[in-house]
């Protein structure tokens, strides 16, 4: 009688959406995730807005005209995309494909109304919500950045608790809890590994 043998394929990427209120942390936390495992690829945007000197093609964003962009939303080309202060911004579908297809997991930092327009294109893909430990907690980190007055803080507070209400729309929520960052990067790293051993996307390969 012969043996099966089985093994779990060499890659299985796919695509990860973190969102959070602001200031939960997704930023240090996402910059975190991405220098603790190279096989986690931050997805790049493409924008209409002017290149600022600072910024390289490729690595910051992909510029584009109105035009070019515009053809590329009647083609299908976007994952999400949403006009900010009169320029538009968008996640190409094409580059998030081939890091997908290298077995890589697509890292993208955008708010909750872009993470269920991604997740509407692209099914398998994961949507992590990062949530405040407190909604104290929040308003003591928004207010120790000193970066900005009252009544934008008021109002990020206010945003926060409407995007919590998109919780059940995500597959995973992890608290970042104040001075515990490591912990949150391993939850996250976790949930990746989890997913990795999807049958589903054994089958994909």
């Amino acid at each position: 009688m012969t043996s099966q043998h089985f093994s779990m394929p060499s890659s299985t990427g796919f695509c990860l959406v973190l969102s959070a209120p602001s200031g939960t942390g997704k930023t240090t936390i996402s910059d975190s995730l991405l220098a603790s495992d190279a096989s986690i690829v931050r997805s790049i945007s493409m924008t209409t807005r002017p290149r600022r000197t600072h910024e390289e093609e490729g690595e910051d964003y992909y510029f584009a005209t109105p035009d070019r962009f515009k053809a590329l939303i009647e083609e299908g080309e976007f994952l999400e995309w949403a006009e900010v202060h009169g320029y538009l911004y968008g996640t190409p579908r094409s580059p998030i494909d081939c890091i997908i297809h290298k077995g890589q997991i697509a890292l993208m930092v955008i708010d909750v109304q872009g993470g269920q327009s991604v997740k509407s294109n692209s099914p398998e893909t994961v949507l992590v919500f990062l949530i405040p430990s407190s909604m104290d907690s929040l308003s003591n980190r928004l207010r120790q950045r000193r970066t900005e007055p009252e009544e934008i803080i008021q109002t990020r507070l206010k945003n926060a608790k409407v995007e919590m209400q998109h919780l059940p729309h995500y597959t995973y929520g992890v608290v970042n809890e104040d001075g515990k960052q490591q912990e949150t990067v391993d939850a996250i790293r976790a949930i990746i590994s989890t997913e990795r051993c999807r049958i589903s996307r054994w089958e994909a390969q």
